[in-house]
Protein backbone atom coordinates (compact mmCIF):
# COMPACT_ATOMS: atom_id res chain seq x y z
CA UNK A 1 0.00 0.00 0.00
CA UNK A 2 1.29 3.49 -0.82
CA UNK A 3 2.76 5.22 2.21
CA UNK A 4 0.74 8.24 3.31
CA UNK A 5 2.62 10.63 5.59
CA UNK A 6 -0.20 12.95 6.52
CA UNK A 7 -3.66 13.80 5.32
CA UNK A 8 -5.42 17.13 5.75
CA UNK A 9 -8.75 15.96 4.36
CA UNK A 10 -11.53 18.30 5.47
CA UNK A 11 -15.01 16.81 5.58
CA UNK A 12 -18.33 18.63 5.71
CA UNK A 13 -19.31 19.87 9.14
CA UNK A 14 -22.68 19.02 10.63
CA UNK A 15 -25.38 21.52 9.85
CA UNK A 16 -23.66 23.08 6.82
CA UNK A 17 -25.32 23.51 3.46
CA UNK A 18 -22.09 23.01 1.53
CA UNK A 19 -21.25 20.09 -0.70
CA UNK A 20 -17.79 18.99 -1.71
CA UNK A 21 -16.47 20.88 -4.72
CA UNK A 22 -16.85 18.96 -7.96
CA UNK A 23 -14.62 18.88 -11.05
CA UNK A 24 -11.78 21.15 -9.87
CA UNK A 25 -9.03 22.24 -12.24
CA UNK A 26 -6.09 19.81 -12.11
CA UNK A 27 -2.48 20.80 -12.75
CA UNK A 28 0.65 18.66 -12.65
CA UNK A 29 4.15 19.98 -11.95
CA UNK A 30 7.15 17.79 -12.78
CA UNK A 31 10.69 18.57 -13.88
CA UNK A 32 10.98 15.09 -15.46
CA UNK A 33 8.17 14.31 -17.92
CA UNK A 34 9.40 10.76 -18.50
CA UNK A 35 9.33 9.95 -14.79
CA UNK A 36 5.94 11.66 -14.44
CA UNK A 37 4.47 9.52 -17.21
CA UNK A 38 5.79 6.33 -15.59
CA UNK A 39 4.30 7.27 -12.21
CA UNK A 40 0.91 8.20 -13.65
CA UNK A 41 0.88 4.96 -15.65
CA UNK A 42 1.15 3.06 -12.36
CA UNK A 43 -1.59 5.04 -10.62
CA UNK A 44 -5.28 4.27 -10.88
CA UNK A 45 -8.05 6.54 -12.18
CA UNK A 46 -5.91 9.41 -13.49
CA UNK A 47 -8.03 12.37 -14.72
CA UNK A 48 -8.19 12.68 -18.48
CA UNK A 49 -7.87 16.46 -18.47
CA UNK A 50 -4.97 18.27 -16.82
CA UNK A 51 -2.23 20.75 -17.66
CA UNK A 52 1.45 19.98 -17.10
CA UNK A 53 4.16 22.47 -16.08
CA UNK A 54 7.89 21.95 -15.58
CA UNK A 55 8.16 24.23 -12.53
CA UNK A 56 5.92 25.77 -9.89
CA UNK A 57 7.03 29.16 -11.18
CA UNK A 58 5.67 28.32 -14.65
CA UNK A 59 2.40 27.24 -13.05
CA UNK A 60 2.16 30.51 -11.09
CA UNK A 61 2.72 32.54 -14.27
CA UNK A 62 -0.08 30.66 -16.01
CA UNK A 63 -2.41 31.13 -13.05
CA UNK A 64 -1.73 34.88 -13.03
CA UNK A 65 -3.27 35.08 -16.51
CA UNK A 66 -6.52 33.51 -15.32
CA UNK A 67 -9.13 36.09 -14.38
CA UNK A 68 -10.73 34.42 -11.38
CA UNK A 69 -9.38 31.08 -10.24
CA UNK A 70 -11.69 28.73 -8.39
CA UNK A 71 -10.50 25.75 -6.37
CA UNK A 72 -7.76 23.68 -8.01
CA UNK A 73 -5.53 20.72 -7.17
CA UNK A 74 -1.85 20.52 -8.10
CA UNK A 75 -0.04 17.18 -8.27
CA UNK A 76 3.72 17.54 -7.85
CA UNK A 77 5.53 14.49 -9.23
CA UNK A 78 9.28 14.31 -8.55
CA UNK A 79 11.88 11.63 -7.82
CA UNK A 80 13.02 13.24 -4.56
CA UNK A 81 11.67 15.72 -2.03
CA UNK A 82 14.64 18.03 -2.58
CA UNK A 83 13.51 18.51 -6.19
CA UNK A 84 10.41 20.41 -5.00
CA UNK A 85 11.07 24.17 -5.16
CA UNK A 86 10.15 25.18 -1.60
CA UNK A 87 10.38 29.01 -2.05
CA UNK A 88 8.15 28.96 -5.14
CA UNK A 89 5.73 26.58 -3.42
CA UNK A 90 5.49 28.93 -0.43
CA UNK A 91 4.75 31.93 -2.66
CA UNK A 92 2.21 29.99 -4.73
CA UNK A 93 0.38 28.86 -1.58
CA UNK A 94 0.23 32.42 -0.29
CA UNK A 95 -0.93 33.83 -3.63
CA UNK A 96 -3.48 31.08 -4.30
CA UNK A 97 -4.91 29.69 -1.04
CA UNK A 98 -7.64 28.01 -3.08
CA UNK A 99 -5.06 25.60 -4.53
CA UNK A 100 -4.34 22.31 -2.78
CA UNK A 101 -1.14 20.34 -3.32
CA UNK A 102 -0.61 16.57 -3.36
CA UNK A 103 2.99 15.38 -3.77
CA UNK A 104 4.12 12.04 -5.22
CA UNK A 105 7.78 11.22 -4.55
CA UNK A 106 10.05 8.25 -5.17
CA UNK A 107 12.06 9.03 -2.02
CA UNK A 108 12.00 11.76 0.61
CA UNK A 109 14.26 12.38 3.62
CA UNK A 110 12.80 13.43 6.96
CA UNK A 111 14.14 16.96 6.54
CA UNK A 112 12.31 17.38 3.23
CA UNK A 113 9.14 15.85 4.68
CA UNK A 114 9.12 18.42 7.48
CA UNK A 115 9.71 21.27 5.07
CA UNK A 116 6.91 20.17 2.73
CA UNK A 117 4.64 19.70 5.72
CA UNK A 118 5.40 23.23 6.93
CA UNK A 119 4.55 24.55 3.45
CA UNK A 120 1.05 23.12 3.76
CA UNK A 121 0.94 20.39 1.13
CA UNK A 122 -2.23 18.36 1.50
CA UNK A 123 -0.60 14.94 1.32
CA UNK A 124 2.68 13.19 0.45
CA UNK A 125 2.58 9.78 -1.21
CA UNK A 126 5.46 7.36 -1.77
CA UNK A 127 5.58 4.04 -3.71
CA UNK A 128 4.04 1.71 -4.55
CA UNK A 129 2.06 4.06 -6.79
CA UNK A 130 -0.08 1.18 -8.03
CA UNK A 131 -2.07 1.65 -4.81
CA UNK A 132 -2.71 5.34 -5.51
CA UNK A 133 -6.08 6.34 -6.96
CA UNK A 134 -5.51 9.87 -8.26
CA UNK A 135 -9.18 10.83 -8.52
CA UNK A 136 -9.75 9.70 -4.93
CA UNK A 137 -6.70 11.66 -3.73
CA UNK A 138 -7.98 14.78 -5.50
CA UNK A 139 -11.42 14.40 -3.93
CA UNK A 140 -9.86 13.92 -0.49
CA UNK A 141 -7.75 17.07 -0.88
CA UNK A 142 -10.71 19.36 -1.52
CA UNK A 143 -12.10 21.30 1.44
CA UNK A 144 -15.65 22.12 2.28
CA UNK A 145 -15.85 25.73 3.47
CA UNK A 146 -18.63 28.32 3.53
CA UNK A 147 -18.35 31.55 1.56
CA UNK A 148 -18.35 34.77 3.58
CA UNK A 149 -18.67 38.29 2.24
CA UNK A 150 -15.87 40.72 2.98
CA UNK A 151 -16.25 44.27 4.28
CA UNK A 152 -13.72 46.44 2.37
CA UNK A 153 -12.74 48.73 5.27
CA UNK A 154 -13.25 46.54 8.32
CA UNK A 155 -9.56 46.24 9.25
CA UNK A 156 -8.04 49.40 7.76
CA UNK A 157 -9.85 51.66 10.20
CA UNK A 158 -8.20 50.37 13.34
CA UNK A 159 -5.66 47.96 14.74
CA UNK A 160 -5.64 44.33 15.70
CA UNK A 161 -4.06 42.19 18.40
CA UNK A 162 -4.18 38.42 18.06
CA UNK A 163 -2.78 35.72 20.34
CA UNK A 164 -1.97 32.22 19.10
CA UNK A 165 -0.87 29.08 20.91
CA UNK A 166 0.49 26.86 18.16
CA UNK A 167 1.13 23.12 18.55
CA UNK A 168 4.68 21.93 17.97
CA UNK A 169 3.83 20.90 14.41
CA UNK A 170 5.29 22.54 11.31
CA UNK A 171 2.08 21.90 9.37
CA UNK A 172 0.49 24.88 11.17
CA UNK A 173 3.15 27.36 10.05
CA UNK A 174 1.91 27.95 6.51
CA UNK A 175 -1.68 28.46 7.67
CA UNK A 176 -0.43 31.04 10.15
CA UNK A 177 1.61 32.77 7.43
CA UNK A 178 -1.41 32.83 5.13
CA UNK A 179 -3.47 34.51 7.86
CA UNK A 180 -0.70 37.08 8.42
CA UNK A 181 -0.46 37.71 4.68
CA UNK A 182 -4.19 38.44 4.48
CA UNK A 183 -4.00 40.86 7.42
CA UNK A 184 -1.03 42.70 5.92
CA UNK A 185 -2.93 43.08 2.66
CA UNK A 186 -5.97 44.46 4.49
CA UNK A 187 -3.81 46.99 6.32
CA UNK A 188 -2.35 48.17 2.98
CA UNK A 189 1.20 46.89 3.35
CA UNK A 190 3.04 46.67 -0.01
CA UNK A 191 2.64 43.44 -1.96
CA UNK A 192 6.32 42.57 -1.51
CA UNK A 193 5.88 42.66 2.28
CA UNK A 194 2.38 41.19 2.56
CA UNK A 195 2.97 38.23 0.25
CA UNK A 196 6.69 37.46 0.58
CA UNK A 197 8.95 39.32 3.01
CA UNK A 198 7.05 39.43 6.30
CA UNK A 199 5.48 35.93 5.92
CA UNK A 200 8.98 34.62 5.17
CA UNK A 201 10.36 36.22 8.36
CA UNK A 202 7.40 34.79 10.32
CA UNK A 203 8.10 31.38 8.80
CA UNK A 204 11.70 31.50 10.00
CA UNK A 205 10.75 32.65 13.51
CA UNK A 206 8.11 29.94 13.97
CA UNK A 207 10.20 27.19 12.38
CA UNK A 208 13.14 28.08 14.62
CA UNK A 209 10.88 28.04 17.68
CA UNK A 210 9.40 24.63 16.82
CA UNK A 211 12.58 22.88 15.64
CA UNK A 212 15.42 24.55 17.56
CA UNK A 213 13.57 25.99 20.55
CA UNK A 214 11.17 23.13 21.31
CA UNK A 215 13.32 20.44 19.73
CA UNK A 216 10.41 19.32 17.49
CA UNK A 217 8.64 18.09 20.63
CA UNK A 218 4.92 17.83 19.71
CA UNK A 219 3.95 18.31 23.37
CA UNK A 220 5.56 21.76 23.54
CA UNK A 221 3.74 24.86 22.33
CA UNK A 222 4.76 28.11 20.67
CA UNK A 223 3.08 31.27 21.92
CA UNK A 224 2.65 34.01 19.30
CA UNK A 225 1.37 37.55 19.84
CA UNK A 226 0.65 39.70 16.80
CA UNK A 227 -0.07 43.43 16.64
CA UNK A 228 -0.87 45.05 13.32
CA UNK A 229 -2.07 48.48 12.27
CA UNK A 230 -1.95 50.66 9.19
CA UNK A 231 1.54 51.82 10.20
CA UNK A 232 3.35 48.79 11.63
CA UNK A 233 3.48 45.04 12.19
CA UNK A 234 4.83 43.45 15.38
CA UNK A 235 5.15 39.81 16.35
CA UNK A 236 6.42 38.20 19.55
CA UNK A 237 7.25 34.47 19.51
CA UNK A 238 7.97 32.47 22.67
CA UNK A 239 9.05 28.83 22.72
CA UNK A 240 9.28 26.40 25.63
CA UNK A 241 12.94 25.54 25.11
CA UNK A 242 16.03 26.35 27.17
CA UNK A 243 17.13 29.27 24.97
CA UNK A 244 20.51 29.92 23.38
CA UNK A 245 23.37 32.39 23.43
CA UNK A 246 22.30 34.99 20.87
CA UNK A 247 25.90 36.21 20.63
CA UNK A 248 26.89 32.87 19.10
CA UNK A 249 24.88 33.47 15.91
CA UNK A 250 27.39 33.85 13.08
CA UNK A 251 27.00 35.85 9.89
CA UNK A 252 26.17 33.32 7.12
CA UNK A 253 27.63 35.64 4.45
CA UNK A 254 31.16 35.51 5.83
CA UNK A 255 33.99 33.01 5.29
CA UNK A 256 33.28 29.32 5.61
CA UNK A 257 29.71 30.05 6.74
CA UNK A 258 28.84 30.57 3.07
CA UNK A 259 29.06 26.81 2.51
CA UNK A 260 26.78 25.84 5.38
CA UNK A 261 23.26 24.66 4.51
CA UNK A 262 21.74 26.08 7.72
CA UNK A 263 22.14 29.03 10.06
CA UNK A 264 20.59 31.70 7.83
CA UNK A 265 17.27 32.14 9.64
CA UNK A 266 18.29 34.92 12.05
CA UNK A 267 20.21 36.75 9.33
CA UNK A 268 17.20 36.50 7.01
CA UNK A 269 14.81 37.88 9.64
CA UNK A 270 17.14 40.81 10.37
CA UNK A 271 17.52 41.59 6.66
CA UNK A 272 13.73 41.75 6.20
CA UNK A 273 12.44 43.33 9.41
CA UNK A 274 13.24 46.78 10.81
CA UNK A 275 13.90 45.26 14.23
CA UNK A 276 14.63 41.73 15.50
CA UNK A 277 15.24 41.41 19.25
CA UNK A 278 15.93 38.28 21.29
CA UNK A 279 14.91 38.27 24.96
CA UNK A 280 14.71 35.97 27.97
CA UNK A 281 17.78 33.96 27.06
CA UNK A 282 16.75 33.43 23.45
CA UNK A 283 13.35 31.86 24.18
CA UNK A 284 11.59 35.01 22.95
CA UNK A 285 12.06 36.85 19.67
CA UNK A 286 10.31 40.10 18.78
CA UNK A 287 9.99 41.25 15.17
CA UNK A 288 8.82 44.65 13.96
CA UNK A 289 8.27 46.13 10.51
CA UNK A 290 6.94 49.59 9.71
CA UNK A 291 4.74 50.02 6.66
CA UNK A 292 7.15 51.32 3.99
CA UNK A 293 4.26 52.27 1.72
CA UNK A 294 2.92 54.59 4.42
CA UNK A 295 6.35 56.15 4.92
CA UNK A 296 6.65 56.84 1.19
CA UNK A 297 3.17 58.37 1.08
CA UNK A 298 3.92 60.64 4.04
CA UNK A 299 7.35 61.50 2.69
Amino acid sequence: MARRFFDRTISAGAGTNNSRIRNPAVYIVSSDRGYMNRVLAECEDVPKQFEVFSTISDLAKALSRIGKLSVAVVLIVEKDGDAVDAPDLRICKLDYPQIFFVVLLETCEQRSLLRLQSLGVQNILLPPFSDVNITREIAAALPNVPQFKKHPDLLKRGQMRVDFLLPGDLSYVLGFNHFISLLLKEFAFPVSDSRINIPLACDEALTNAIIHGNGSDPEKKVSVQVYISHSRFKMRVRDQGSGFDTRSVENPTEGENLLRSSGRGVYLMKSIMDSVTFKEGGTVVELEKRNPGLRQKNG
